[in-house]
């Protein structure tokens, strides 16, 4: 039952991307041709590939912002999971390296 929805849903995805790239090709062409009337064949296609690569950069950081947010979300997992077993010696070294790091805070603290 669930491999007979995927497949429904993957061939509808299909058709709708099918039917979207169709569409927005239409659409480009449209505003070539109102584009170019209205300005130089140049000028068209500076404009219309200039949309192009922005909608490109923007989708290229939209996925990047996402791979961002899931390898944190990973690493919060690993963190509790650490912190659920009982990982003595992690927690230990934490509390070294903060103190530490205090330590070395407070003697700048004192010279500066």
């Amino acid at each position: 039952m669930k491999a007979t929805q995927a497949a429904q849903t993957a061939v509808l995805g299909l058709g709708a991307s099918l039917l979207l790239v169709v569409g927005l090709g239409f659409l480009t062409a449209a505003f070539w041709i109102y584009l170019a009337t209205v300005s130089t064949a140049l000028t068209a296609a500076m404009v219309i590939g200039g949309i192009y690569f922005g909608a490109g950069l923007i989708m290229i950081a939209m996925i990047s912002a996402r791979n961002r947010s899931a390898r944190r979300e990973l690493e919060r997992m690993e963190l509790a999971r650490q912190h659920k077993s009982g990982d003595l010696q992690g927690t230990l070294y934490q509390i070294i390296l903060a103190f530490m790091s205090g330590m070395q805070a407070g003697q700048k603290g004192r010279r500066g």
